[in-house]
């Protein structure tokens, strides 16, 4: 069997790793446009603020393809799918036969229309090589603008605060982190941002970039201009679905899978960012845009690549887990309330003390979504509610008790081994020693 897999992130190598566990004889071959081995892209900000070394970021050995036996092909860029002969091809003509094919291609930075873009001193805040970059750039830099206060551009303005550069968050909406957090929770880690020398911009937009050759200021839509070194576009994500849409693949806002991770060929498979999964907290098709989804989901495409057949279930599009400075923050599920009809619709509970903020959103009796910034201690045990639909109707006094727990749930698994079943004493077994004996003895 012959499995190749596009992309070497968090999907494509935990689906690497899945296949050669399952099928120890297979021809396995890992392709990705980028020429480092897996990394992680949530450290990079750490990276930028030298807080982690090169070394540091990676999340696979430099011996993960040997180990596993799978062929590492980096640096390499696959621009079609050839369905009909079951084989992809790279930008330099190189071919690649497939059995089973697996796209994990991820996405990347959206960067909005804007007058300078081919100014020096403009990056991403995405990939290692935008990381090393910005190193490189970090001598000459005073004065820093970041467009965008979602999650990545947050993390962008506290490394560089951290460098003790002048920062400058332009967002456009009316607070920051405006799709991941509340205002009330928001308001929390801006102040924080702000107790840094983080200056933040609200309800605003760039409508030019200013230098001869290199960046040198912003200038916003009132003609005020802002001074910088560097700019960082953190304006959002476009999943990679271009080689699925050019093969004729079904997509939307990503690759369309079925519940085994199948897309609609069926000796194709997705998994990532670069797909759309059922969002159990909304009802909801959206974007899969989160490194926790995208190593569970090559786990289970692994699996189904080699014909195990396990559906993948329980997908939550939004979920980020962050540090900032001393604030750490997590955000699950269905955070916001928009319309009337929402308000109406689900019950928020919250507490609110200094620093510390905890909302919980429930509908007919079960959690679907969480804010928690401040303290997210027992966030894993919320998220779990969320994900396992856990009816928490009976307990909702409770919810936010400092000794809620699992022990509330004796008879709930959450997908694994509960501590609590009721099992038979080894010693109610009368051959229990020779069993042992036998078990010791080989």
């Amino acid at each position: 069997m012959k499995y190749v897999i596009i992309g070497a992130s968090a999907g494509g190598a935990q689906a690497g790793e899945e296949l050669r566990r399952i099928d120890k004889d297979a021809c396995i071959t890992i392709i990705s446009s980028e020429k480092h081995i897996p990394y992680s892209r949530c450290l990079i900000s750490r990276f930028v603020d030298g807080r982690l070394k090169e070394d540091n970021l990676y999340f696979k050995t430099k011996s993960f393809f040997d180990n596993n036996n799978i062929e590492g092909v980096l640096g390499v860029e696959i621009t079609k799918i050839d369905r009909a002969s079951k084989k992809v091809i790279s930008k330099d003509n190189r071919e690649f036969e497939y059995d089973k094919l697996l796209i994990a291609t991820g996405s990347s930075p959206w960067v909005p229309k804007i007058d300078g873009l081919d100014l020096k001193g403009i990056y991403s805040f995405h990939s290692f090589d935008d990381a090393s970059e910005i190193i490189k750039r970090m001598d000459k830099v005073e004065n820093a603008v970041i467009i965008g206060a979602g999650f990545v551009g947050l993390e962008a303005a506290y490394a560089l605060a951290r460098q003790r550069k002048k920062v400058t968050v332009v967002e456009k909406a009316s607070q920051i982190l405006p799709n991941q957090m509340d205002v009330t929770g928001s308001l929390i880690i801006q102040k924080d941002l702000e107790e840094l020398g983080v200056k933040i911009i609200l309800n605003e937009s760039i409508t030019s970039i200013n230098g001869d050759d290199e960046v040198q200021s912003v200038t916003l839509p009132d003609k005020t201009t802002i001074s910088c070194d560097i700019l960082i576009i953190a304006t959002g994500m476009r999943s990679n679905i271009k080689l699925a849409l050019d093969a004729g693949l079904k997509t939307d806002r990503g690759i369309i899978v079925d519940e085994f991770l199948r897309t609609s060929d069926p000796d194709i498979y997705a998994a990532g960012d670069v797909i759309e999964i059922d969002d159990i907290s909304t009802g909801r098709r959206i974007p899969s845009a989160t490194w926790f989804n995208a190593v569970l989901q090559g786990k289970f495409a692994g699996r189904n690549m080699a014909g195990l057949e396990v559906r993948y279930s329980h997908g939550i599009g939004i979920q980020n887990a962050v540090q900032f400075h001393q604030i750490p923050a997590i955000s699950f599920g269905k955070t916001q309330l928009i319309t009337e009809e929402e308000v109406q619709e689900y019950d928020v509970m919250s507490i609110h003390k200094d620093k510390v903020y905890k909302k919980l959103i429930l509908k007919d009796g079960k959690l679907c979504g969480m804010i928690f910034v401040g303290d997210i201690a027992k966030s894993g045990f919320y998220t779990a509610l969320i994900r396992y639909g856990v009816d928490v109707s009976e307990y909702k006094n409770k919810l936010l008790d400092n000794d809620f727990s699992y022990a509330y749930f004796k008879e709930e698994d959450f997908g694994q081994y509960s501590p609590y079943a009721e099992s038979n004493s080894v010693w109610e077994q009368p051959d229990w020693w020779a069993k042992r004996v036998q078990y010791i003895e080989g």
